[in-house]
């Protein structure tokens, strides 16, 4: 992190913690991690911070964001019942691995990738057929289904 000066505080967040005191930086990143993990960032707050760090992609504005997520007003005992739970979850998970994404997604995933492959199928068997028609067509002289039994020679080979 590169020392950057500070961003304007956003409309009505008042002066907000000074920054430049390591004591000060120290407390207001902490405050600010444990809304993010508790969740206790409204979604309008989280997509106007998605901006300014696109916005910013040589250095991340990190004092912008602490202040902008300290300027939120929130409710302490719900804050920390929020924080201890995520805290709770972070440590059966065993760190930052996301959590496998729910049956329904995962089945509806599923269900995806057979409908696929069946219409690949489908439409592989198709081209196969139409191939086999043409070549009869053009060599009506030439039995297709001559190769049908040279597949059943070999199976009956390799028993």
């Amino acid at each position: 992190m590169t020392a950057s000066p500070p961003p304007e505080p956003p409309a009505g967040a008042g002066p907000g913690p000074d920054l430049a005191r390591p004591d000060d930086t120290l407390q207001a990143v902490g405050a600010v991690a444990l809304r993010l993990l508790a969740g206790a960032v409204p979604k309008r707050t989280l997509e106007q911070l998605q901006r300014t760090v696109q916005e910013s992609p040589s250095e991340y504005p990190w004092q912008a964001v602490v202040r902008t997520v300290l300027a939120e007003p929130v409710d302490d005992q719900k804050l920390v019942q929020q924080g201890l739970q995520a805290q709770r979850d972070w440590i059966l998970r065993g760190g930052r691995e996301r959590p496998a994404p729910p049956v329904g997604q995962r089945a509806k995933g599923l269900l995806a990738r057979l409908v696929a492959q069946l219409i690949v199928c489908t439409i592989g068997t198709l081209l196969v057929i139409g191939a086999l028609l043409l070549v009869k067509y053009r060599w009506p002289e030439w039995d297709i289904y001559r190769v049908l039994g040279w597949i059943q020679d070999l199976a009956q080979r390799l028993r």
